[in-house]
């Protein structure tokens, strides 16, 4: 069924997945201000302001301090927390010197601090922050508000009102904390604050959520775009992996993203065209190695009709090392042809079976280790890549060692014997095919050279790997995997 729409590529996933995350930031900030909202604005007159606080520094009798309407709070305390000044100075100073003046008293007995209000989101004011405007009505624009020039008005003491100097129209100021303190006459001060109609925790509440959820969506976002970047490179990895291992070709699929699409449909075509090649050959060589054996029956027959017993011996001894090799190569072309299945196996019972099978014909083979190990294989390939281990330390050892432990997830297998061994630098050509190492064979002993490259070839099949190792003798060691490759 054909595709209605086109698969995104990458580049447009990425561009996608950014604008989601900014879409999803934006909509949690959004909502976040909707549950828990700012603290509030408190929007005031320059000279309601300044007559307030006279009013109820006048009119404070007793002492106790009271709420001035529904937007100052008042408090006696024996000294203000705060100090003169703070981030708006020049507003606090101005200030300080209209109340004053309002007041009649000296600077000394009165006290503003005043902090401009910043809109970084770090530094945003957790309490009512305050606006001090001129007069109403007033637009207020940005650069009406980001203003801090203030200079003292006058108080008529008659009339009881402000009286403005001539000074600048651009005066407003925006504060995120206002402080205000009048000395009383017992010493102690009536502290004026905006009034909090919020809790001030809710407001840090709502920035760690906004950071825990920016991270979240990040966290997610970026697992999603990660994931379906990985996820299509560990499938190909895979199946390359097992490229080297298995008979058939593991093709990779259909994939969503469209450069990988068409990465893995060239793995995939490389992978039958490999298959297709090795099976020829594999063919080929079974051919050859399969009409070899006419020749040679008539070769054995002729060699009855020489004279020379030496050389009818030599003769037939060469005969029956040629049809050695071709027997070999056809058992080795079978076990690349062959697809034998995944089998759960007793290794100790394995093992132990060929050490009693050598023991009977008179060869010294010892086995170690538990007495049962399932392990996941292919029965027929891995015995008989166990037994050509087993006849090679017999031949060129004289006696083998089988030792078995378990690992983590696999299986070791030891295998040692008393011969020399395989030198380091031969230790690779060891395993090629038709290769016999003249240090540790010869003519005399037969051989065909494939014992070892069938061995590795099955092993490495399983996921597993066979390597040489001297520890006082030689050890031909191989691991394998618990559950199959």
């Amino acid at each position: 069924m054909k595709r209605r729409f086109p698969r995104l590529k990458l580049a447009a996933r990425l561009a996608i997945a950014i604008v989601l995350v900014a879409l999803s930031s934006f909509a949690l900030d959004q909502a976040l201000r909707t549950l828990i909202p700012p603290p509030p604005f408190l929007v005031v007159q320059r000279t309601w302001l300044v007559e307030t606080i006279v009013r109820a520094a006048r009119a404070d009798r007793d002492g106790t301090g009271q709420a001035v309407g529904r937007f100052l709070d008042l408090e006696v305390q024996p000294e203000p927390a705060f100090t003169q000044g703070g981030g708006s100075a020049d507003f606090a100073r101005a200030l300080q010197a209209s109340l004053g003046e309002a007041l009649g008293r000296p600077l000394a007995d009165v006290r503003v601090r005043a902090d401009t209000f910043s809109d970084n989101f770090w530094e945003r004011s957790a309490t009512t922050s305050v606006v001090v405007i001129p007069r109403l009505p007033i637009l207020l624009t940005p650069r009406e508000a980001a203003s801090d020039r203030w200079e003292p008005e006058r108080f008529d003491r008659v009339r009881g009102l402000i009286t403005h100097k001539k000074i600048a129209a651009n005066r407003t100021s925006v504060l995120g904390r206002l402080d205000i303190a009048v000395r009383r006459e017992d010493g102690r001060w009536l502290v004026m604050n905006p009034r909090q109609t919020g809790d001030a925790r809710w407001h840090y509440m709502r920035n760690l959520l906004a950071i825990a959820g920016n991270l979240l969506i990040l966290a997610v976002f970026s697992y999603w775009m990660a994931r379906s970047i990985v996820a299509p490179l560990n499938r190909l990895a895979g199946a390359a992996e097992r490229l080297g291992r298995d008979r058939e070709p593991t093709l990779v699929g259909d994939m969503r993203l469209p450069e990988f699409a068409a990465i893995a449909e060239t793995f995939d075509a490389m992978q039958l065209r490999l298959k297709r090649y090795v099976d020829e050959r594999v063919q080929m060589l079974a051919a050859i190695s399969h009409d070899l054996r006419t020749p040679l029956t008539r070769l054995r027959l002729l060699a009855e009709y020489v004279e020379d017993s030496d050389q009818r011996a030599q003769l037939q001894s060469n005969v029956a090392e040629m049809e050695a090799m071709v027997a070999e190569a056809l058992a080795f072309m079978r076990e690349e042809a062959s697809q034998e299945s995944l089998e759960t196996v007793d290794l100790a019972a394995l093992l132990i079976s060929l050490a009693d099978t050598h023991h009977d014909l008179g060869e010294e083979v010892r086995y170690e280790g538990p007495d049962h190990l399932d392990i996941r294989c292919r029965p027929v390939a891995i015995r008989r890549a166990f037994a050509n281990l087993i006849a090679n330390g017999c031949k060129y050892g004289e006696a083998v060692q089988i030792v078995l432990a378990a690992e983590d997830g696999w299986v070791s297998i030891a295998f040692r014997d008393r011969g020399p061994g395989i030198a380091p630098e031969d230790a690779e050509r060891a395993f090629a095919p038709f290769v016999r190492l003249e240090s540790s064979r010869g003519r005399e002993t037969g051989g065909t050279g494939l014992g070892l490259t069938i061995s590795r070839d099955v092993i490495r099949s399983h996921g597993g790997e066979v390597g040489f190792e001297r520890d006082g003798g030689f050890t031909v060691r191989v691991r394998l995997p618990r559950h199959g490759a």
